[in-house]
């Protein structure tokens, strides 16, 4: 599968575009775009999967959008080449990948990715080659960890999120360097993660499935990106006591266990 040709589907979108009233833009782009997609979605309907992509950071239908520029990038060999060498690296699996660029209402990172265990989205602006290839390792990690786990989505623990998003970021490091680590995971320092993994983590360690794991990742009433450093910093000491080796493979509490966050 590997990348899908989805700049040929934007190529047809934007011909179509300028002879569409504004009204009718998004029916056009969820039948241009969403038709391609039942099969990932399982059957889902088109509209229901545009709404999910548009909350992932997909394009509006009235933005205008520079295919051509992402061409100029070779937006989609560099992760197609990437995708080779990261699905042999990790033995992972060969899953299609969908490339689209992302809504400008999303200026901070201009980016997104989002994993699932059968496709990957990424919702790409003006990247840098490494900054592309570190976003792609990041959610392709995902993936591997996801096959690896063997759980539905509403399965998943807290504590499997939280190594979700460490062994990513430290995937991105090893290979990349950390300058393209998420600059937010310095924003805490270990004596301040530690109490709050005993106070607000570790009693609801255990609570599955991803939409009750938002708070605790993103920060609300938490910290912002607490979830994020907290497992970033997990795995990373599991690292420094162990090794990286076969990581992905390994389960939650094993690399917990491993780490210098108590139990």
């Amino acid at each position: 599968m590997s990348v899908m040709p989805t700049d040929e589907w934007l190529n047809e979108l934007m011909a179509n575009h300028k002879h569409t009233h504004r009204k009718d833009l998004e029916d056009l782009q969820r039948f241009i775009l969403c038709s391609h997609l039942v099969e990932i979605f399982d059957g889902g309907y088109p509209d229901e999967i545009l709404f999910e992509l548009q909350q992932q950071g997909l394009f509006k239908s009235h933005e205008k959008i520079d295919i051509k520029r992402l061409k100029e990038k070779n937006v989609w060999e560099i992760v197609q080449k990437e995708f080779i060498y990261l699905e042999e690296r990790w033995s992972g699996p060969n899953i299609p990948i969908y490339i689209f660029p992302i809504t400008q209402e999303q200026t901070i990172t201009n980016k997104n990715g989002v994993a699932y265990p059968n496709a990957m989205f990424l919702y790409i602006g003006e990247l840098k080659k490494q900054e592309l290839k570190a976003l792609f390792a990041h959610e392709y990690n995902h993936v591997c960890r996801l096959q690896y786990l063997n759980k539905s989505l509403n399965e998943v623990t807290l504590l499997d999120s939280l190594i979700l998003e460490g062994l990513a970021e430290c995937a991105v490091e090893e290979i990349y360097g950390d300058k393209w680590l998420a600059p937010w995971l310095r924003h805490y320092s270990l004596d301040k993660m530690l109490e709050i993994w005993k106070e607000h983590f570790l009693p609801q360690i255990n609570i599955q499935g991803l939409t009750n794991h938002v708070e605790f990742l993103y920060g609300g009433k938490l910290p912002q990106w607490i979830g994020y450093c907290i497992g970033y910093e997990i795995v990373r000491t599991y690292i420094k006591n162990h090794s990286s080796n076969k990581l992905h493979e390994k389960s939650s509490k094993e690399i917990l266990a491993g780490s210098d966050f108590p139990l």
